[in-house]
């Protein structure tokens, strides 16, 4: 009888009260996204929840590797795909949502079979040598511009990256976080005699934007622009900031005035968006 109740309460709800579900994937990526136990928390987490619940959505985390988690956004398979840099390729089925601009540094670790590597003064000088890659991640201007003259290793894990360094089967590997790399080596020293990896002396800096995305053949796209809306105006008032504050997490580099913030802002005067 109780159940037959609940059952007759259900379907007497309102539609507009019933949640839908959006389809999230995420990746163990800490602070920002991090994954212990089947438990999903960090600033990424927190603004997409907030953003979700704005448009009566919940979420349906899954934990997918990001080389997968790109093809599924091709097939849409998956509704949001989170904390990530835009390229050319990834713009022809993606649509972007800016979170904000970071200072990003690309450091370039070396095998420890490399001798003399006070001789690499520039990426330029790597000729020759044979790069590894985690498939599908995006390293910045230098890399790109160079990635089809590349000899090439690429692997889904950065584990495996590591492992190929330290037995010299890959030369270079290009990494933004050295923390992540050395939290990777700890975990495969011990198969490798000990053996550590060199760093070159110099890196690559620059500015990179940073976003959550809606892919295009995904059933969310219809409500791009009032979730992209949403985003904006979280931005501006500094709620992203004060997210990322309470994680003791360094916050984004916020341009509002720029072009991509403005072409943001152009979301909010969408017709279709319920201000």
């Amino acid at each position: 009888m109780l159940t037959w109740l609940i059952s007759i309460s259900l379907l007497l709800l309102p539609i507009s009260s019933l949640a839908e579900s959006a389809r999230v994937d995420i990746r163990h990526r800490p602070p920002e996204m991090s994954i212990v136990e089947k438990s999903y928390s960090g600033p990424i987490i927190d603004i997409i929840d907030l953003l979700l619940e704005d448009a009566n959505l919940e979420a349906q985390w899954l934990s997918v590797p990001w080389a997968r988690t790109l093809l599924r956004a091709k097939l849409g398979q998956v509704d949001i795909v989170p904390r990530h840099s835009m390229t050319p390729e990834r713009s022809g089925y993606l649509l972007p949502m800016l979170l904000g601009y970071e200072q990003r540094n690309v450091h370039y670790l070396l095998s420890p079979n490399i001798r003399n590597i006070e001789q690499f003064q520039s990426p330029k000088q790597f000729g020759g040598l044979i790069f590894g890659l985690l498939r599908g991640s995006y390293y910045g201007p230098y890399i790109k511009s160079i990635d089809s003259k590349l000899s090439t290793v690429f692997t889904n894990d950065i584990d495996q990256l590591m492992s190929l360094l330290l037995s010299g089967r890959i030369d270079i590997m290009p990494i933004q976080n050295l923390s992540w790399a050395e939290v990777s080596y700890e975990k495969v020293k011990h198969q490798h005699a000990e053996k550590k990896y060199q760093i070159a002396a110099f890196k690559e800096s620059f500015i990179s934007g940073k976003y959550l995305s809606i892919p295009k053949s995904s059933p969310l796209a219809a409500r791009y622009h009032q979730l992209n809306c949403k985003l904006f105006k979280l931005r501006n008032a500094g709620t992203i900031d004060s997210i990322y504050q309470e994680y003791l997490i360094p916050t984004y580099i916020q341009i509002l005035d720029n072009q991509e913030s403005l072409e943001q802002l152009d979301s909010c005067l969408d017709p279709h968006v319920n201000q």
